[in-house]
């Protein structure tokens, strides 16, 4: 049986990361002022940063059925029989239940649609994972299996500079945004089952991030987890402290700087910075990967 792996651009940290492996991509999309583009398509990071800092209307949708079904009959006319595909997390997007959809009543149940319930490397850890899974020969159904048990392990921040994109996407009021932005309170984000919840807001975002990290490097050791450092047009100042403090914690651990998906920075907006733990894949560190 041949199969294709898939999964949209919510697990990238640069564009092309899954080319080598063979892994398909279906690119989502961003809205600027009532035009649609598609990530790493027709729009980049610098693009939308520009867009951003520019004021412009700034919103993400679902993609036309049609798009889709034509993405998967390019795959399955390439030979494949089967094809597992992974989305953004199903409590982010309605990507899942969209493209579950099209499985069942367009391709007889032959895609296989996998709710990462997560995004950027925690949702990429996945995808390798799959990957590393089909080179050994697993079936579809243990694989499946192993991918669970790889969501259960892991932990998400992000830092946004301020409260605007979170106020335009509607996850805090207007009146909320503009007393935390006049006062510069930042929120404080977590990923927790598949959704991103304001925990807590911060004033100093290094002391933040280097609290985070202190408590994480007993739950999640070095030797069994990835720590990932992400960011869209952050404070150059605050994002290198953060490297260089995971590197103080774990001597000769390299950490992997990446970008924010598009579709999530179209949210969390510029200057936002990240920090992603993720279980390795099968022992392997994320970076031999990529």
């Amino acid at each position: 049986m041949k199969i294709c792996l898939s999964s949209d651009t919510s697990c990238l940290i640069n564009y092309g990361v899954l080319e080598k492996f063979d892994i398909k991509v279906f690119p989502l999309n961003v809205i600027i002022d009532g035009e649609e583009y598609l990530d790493g398509v027709s729009i980049n990071q610098e693009q939308l940063r520009d867009a951003m800092r520019g004021k412009k209307t700034i919103k993400t949708s679902t993609p036309p059925l049609g798009q889709i079904i034509n993405y998967f009959e390019e795959l399955f006319e390439q030979g494949y029989d089967r094809i597992i595909h992974f989305t953004i997390s199903s409590k982010l997007s309605s990507m899942n239940e969209l493209f579950t959809s099209v499985s069942k009543n367009y391709f007889d149940d032959k895609i296989i649609v996998i709710d990462s319930l997560g995004l950027s490397t925690y949702m990429l850890s996945q995808v390798i994972l799959a990957y590393d899974e089909l080179q050994q020969g697993t079936d579809i159904e243990k694989l499946c299996e192993k991918i669970e048990e790889q969501k259960k392990a892991y932990d998400v921040i992000f830092v946004p500079e301020n409260l605007t994109a979170l106020k335009n996407g509607g996850r805090v009021s207007p009146a909320v945004a503009a007393v935390g932005n006049v006062l510069g309170i930042k929120p404080v984000i977590k990923l927790i089952d598949g959704e991103l919840v304001k925990v807590d807001t911060t004033r100093n975002v290094v002391k933040t991030f280097k609290q985070y990290i202190d408590e994480q490097v007993n739950e999640y050791p070095i030797a069994d987890y990835d720590y990932f450092v992400v960011e869209f047009d952050a404070n150059h100042n605050y994002a290198e402290q953060v490297y260089q403090y995971i590197e103080e914690k774990f001597p000769g651990y390299k950490v992997k700087r990446g970008i924010i998906p598009i579709n999530v920075c179209a949210h969390c907006g510029p200057g936002t910075i990240g920090i992603l733990i993720s279980k390795k894949v099968n022992g392997k560190a994320l970076n031999e990967y990529l």
